[in-house]
């Protein structure tokens, strides 16, 4: 029998028992083994008996079976014990090595300057690195969402979304999915989203794992630098000098469209991308250089000089002026070329050869030209300013010099006080910031008073990340006076052209009054017949006065030209006289007139020379004879018309079409018509004012002219213009005397005996006492005779020996309060205005009616 350890015999029954015990454990757990173990402490010889195998087997023989199985078991149990306890070891060790990399991972997500997040299988985000936070200011959340899907409202393009949702949906790696917000104070945001999707074991999608980068202050300052950009090439096209740029490798970088004309040869060539050297080539391949020798040698001298930048050189080029050529380097190497047209001034150089000191001064004006162009963008001819709809933030020196202030004086102050009616188009051009470009024609008042004529083109524009206004102003004073001075000789060209059809309607008139007057005079008793010619006499004479008043509209001789209510039928009934001389014998014109109550606001001298225009356009598109129809209707526009044109006010609008048959306008020049001094006439016969005119009356009256035209077909032009409500009547005038028990002593001046005497007679039925006088010397005589008892004075303008306002200064040193009424039948608005400046002052046109003389009588003696 075994022997315990003090020497004992071992009871293997009573010591296998615990061991039994723990075995059959009712956890069967594996922490019981350490209990099973104590309870073996007391079996270490059985233990040992069985490691001694065959040697002990007498020993082992006197155990059961059932003894020996346990011992066995409890072996193997240790065994799995000792290996598990490794295990858990290393289990321990590598959780702590995971646990590390992802707080390494965490910290590099949060130390990014760009951050990191996780969606689950349903794309809702499960983790957003505080990084996000920290850029918005705010919760992310209350910005993208809660799911990778509520990004669809911050991608702008719908397209572009459609895409990446796809991809999305269906669980593929995106990138670079750019989204933009604005936050409550403005301040625009550009975020731009990638991510790979993740997979398990099993390659069931889990969701993505993805990275964001903050694109704010990149994209801002990319929108910037193009504005910039937009405005130095805007301002390099609109000089009138060439100007050329070519990088530091010899390619052309900026060429405007001046240089481009100054070598017609070669213009195809002067695109971005192309070399110094190919161009030199391409020039003296095509002749547009005189070339003496080798033309590879010419090209390498050529580039040779270029590339040093030697002195300015004068040179007569291919489109035939003189120009000074400069070439400068610029900071990065590349090579700035200027185009100065001296032809000008080359031909007054030779003119006055010899001639010292007018020879210095050109030279000096050439040096200081020189100067002023290195200061490219400031000395532009033209207007630079960014208006932030508040003040100006910046002015170049033409600018400047356009509004009449000192260099720096346009600096943070508001533009409205530079500008007639100046708060209206401050109104109007600041919805250029918003995206609606404007062109405006104005007056720009100068601190000293001075008034100068601009075009003004507005275009959107950033200043400091707002949105501001892009300024483009062009003085054009000097063109506006050419144009007028062009305007008045078509006008009088016109006038002449029609001086056939003039006689031929004044020799009808002039028979009908003589035919009546002599039928009248041979049958004096017949009260009846007499009336009958007097009444037809009249008739003639007021087609005669019509016809009068409509050649000094022509001629720019009417008193008044402001804008008055006109009536458009009226006024294409009066066209119709004058087109009679002007339209060929087999052009069939038509005036159809659909609405006799249309009325507009609009000056009558312009409206008639606009509708001339169009006519004579429409005649010379049909040579070969033809229709034309000049058609009058009020309608109301639909909501397209007012879409195209989306400064007109909606409301009725009184239409007049002048249709042809003609050649109608070729596509390619449909855009220009409207351009001033564009004609495709032969020279001599047009100024190329024409619609341009007609496009400007439309406008000053708040209108818009349209054009529809088919080549082959005809041209139909629709001159939309402000319908208005009709004048209201003048009361008629009952009785042609002064008042009840009213009368008037009255000086009558006119050298016409005729009208003198018409004039008498019409005063001394009105109960008027009447001094007659020839002209202004007489006039005085008869004005001391009587001491100066007149009560006013009745003179014509234009007399012999003295006129009327000599005559009216003469009488005012005798009598400064006497009443005057000048009587003429022409005079322009600013011999009217000078004539009435003074108070007991009025005039009138002739020819005169009985009741007008005696209401302007009337009015002059209440003044």
């Amino acid at each position: 029998m075994p022997s315990s350890s003090d020497g004992g015999p071992v009871d293997v029954a009573n010591a296998a028992e615990p061991i039994r015990n723990t075995v059959k454990s009712p956890h069967g757990r594996w922490p019981a083994l350490p209990e099973a173990l104590a309870a073996l402490t007391g079996a270490g010889s059985l233990l040992a008996l069985l490691s001694a195998g065959e040697a002990n087997a007498p020993a082992l023989g006197a155990l059961s079976v059932t003894t020996v199985l346990a011992l066995w078991g409890v072996r193997r149990a240790l065994r799995d014990a000792s290996a598990l306890k490794r295990s858990a070891a290393a289990l321990e060790a590598a959780t702590d090595s995971v646990r590390d990399a992802r707080r390494r991972a965490r910290d590099f997500a949060e130390s990014s300057t760009d951050w990191f997040w996780e969606t689950g299988p349903d794309h809702r985000y499960v983790y957003v690195s505080d990084r996000l936070t920290t850029i918005l200011g705010r919760d992310p959340r209350s910005v993208l969402g809660h799911s990778l899907l509520d990004l669809a409202q911050l991608v702008e393009d719908s397209a572009t979304w459609a895409e990446y949702k796809a991809d999305i949906e269906a669980g593929e790696p995106f990138h670079e999915l750019e989204v933009t917000f604005e936050d409550a104070s403005g301040r625009r945001f550009f975020l731009q989203l990638s991510a790979v999707p993740v997979r398990g074991p099993d390659g069931r999608f889990q969701g993505y794992r993805g990275s964001g980068v903050d694109m704010t202050a990149e994209t801002l300052a990319l929108v910037e630098a193009r504005f910039m950009q937009a405005v130095v090439h805007d301002a390099i096209d609109s000089i009138s000098e060439g100007f050329v740029l070519f990088s530091a490798d010899g390619r052309l970088l900026i060429c405007n469209e001046r240089y481009r004309q100054a070598y017609p040869t070669i213009a195809d060539l002067l695109v971005p991308g192309t070399t110094f050297a190919q161009i030199l080539r391409a020039a003296a391949e095509r002749g547009g250089h005189e070339i003496d020798g080798d033309v590879g040698d010419w090209v390498e001298q050529r580039l040779k000089r270029h590339l040093e930048h030697s002195a300015p050189v004068n040179g007569l080029l291919s489109d035939g002026r003189w120009y000074r050529i400069s070439e400068h380097a610029t900071g990065t190497g590349g090579v700035v070329k200027l185009l100065m047209d001296i032809t000008e001034l080359k031909t007054r150089e030779e003119e006055l050869a010899g001639q010292t000191c007018r020879l210095e001064s050109t030279v000096s004006a050439l040096s200081e030209s020189e100067r002023r162009y290195r200061q490219l963008v400031e000395m532009a001819p033209y207007g630079i300013v960014i208006w932030d709809r508040v003040a100006i933030r910046f002015a170049n020196t033409a600018a400047a010099s356009i509004l009449g202030v000192g260099a720096g004086g346009l600096s943070d102050v508001p533009l409205a006080p530079f500008l007639e009616k100046g708060d209206r188009l401050e109104a109007r051009l600041s919805t250029a910031a918003d995206g609606n470009g404007q062109q405006v024609e104005c007056e720009a008042i100068r601190p000293s008073g001075e008034r100068r004529f601009l075009e003004v083109r507005a275009s959107p524009a950033v200043y400091r990340r707002e949105p501001a206004v892009l300024l483009i102003l062009n003085d054009v004073t000097d063109r506006r006076r050419v144009e007028g001075e062009l305007q008045r000789a078509q006008k009088m060209e016109a006038v002449g052209r029609m001086a056939g059809g003039i006689a031929h309607e004044f020799n009808n008139m002039l028979t009908a009054i003589g035919g009546f007057a002599r039928l009248a005079e041979r049958s004096p008793g017949d009260e009846a017949r007499v009336v009958t010619c007097v009444q037809e006499i009249a008739k003639a004479s007021e087609r005669a006065a019509a016809l009068t008043g409509q050649l000094l509209d022509f001629s720019h001789r009417r008193v008044s030209e402001e804008h008055e209510v006109v009536g458009v039928a009226q006024v294409l009934r009066d066209l119709k006289v004058f087109l009679k001389p002007l339209i060929s014998a087999g052009i069939d014109t038509t005036i159809d007139i659909r609405d006799e109550d249309a009325h507009t606001l609009v000056n009558p001298v312009t409206l008639n020379q606009a509708l001339l225009n169009l006519a004579l356009n429409a005649r010379d598109a049909m040579p070969g004879g033809g229709a034309l129809t000049i058609a009058l209707t009020v309608e109301t526009p639909d909501s397209a018309f007012f879409a195209r044109h989306g400064s007109l006010r909606p409301g009725p609008y009184a239409v007049v079409r002048v249709a042809d048959r003609g050649c109608g306008v070729p596509q390619a020049i449909r855009d220009r018509v409207w351009e001033p001094f564009f004609t495709t006439k032969e020279p001599g016969k047009g100024t190329g004012l024409g619609l341009w005119m007609v496009y400007g009356t439309a406008q000053q009256a708040g209108g818009v002219v349209e054009m529809e035209s088919e080549e082959g077909q005809g041209t139909t032009f629709s001159v939309y213009l402000p319908a208005v409500p009709p004048p209201e009547p003048a009361a008629p005038i009952d009785s042609l005397t002064l008042g009840e028990g009213e009368s008037a002593a009255i000086l009558l001046v006119d050298d016409e005996t005729s009208v003198r005497t018409y004039l008498r007679i019409a005063l001394e039925e009105a109960g008027c006492v009447v001094t007659e006088a020839a002209d202004g010397v007489e006039a005085l005589e008869r004005y001391d005779e009587a001491g100066g008892l007149f009560d006013a004075v009745v003179t014509d303008v234009s007399m012999p020996r003295m006129n009327g306002p000599d005559l009216a200064r003469a009488l005012e040193e005798r009598n400064p309060h006497l009443r005057i009424l000048f009587l003429t039948g022409y005079a322009s608005k600013e011999t009217a205005a000078g004539l009435t400046a003074q108070a007991g002052r009025h005039i009138v046109m002739k020819p005169v009616p009985p009741e007008r003389l005696l209401q302007a009588l009337r009015d002059l003696m209440a003044d």
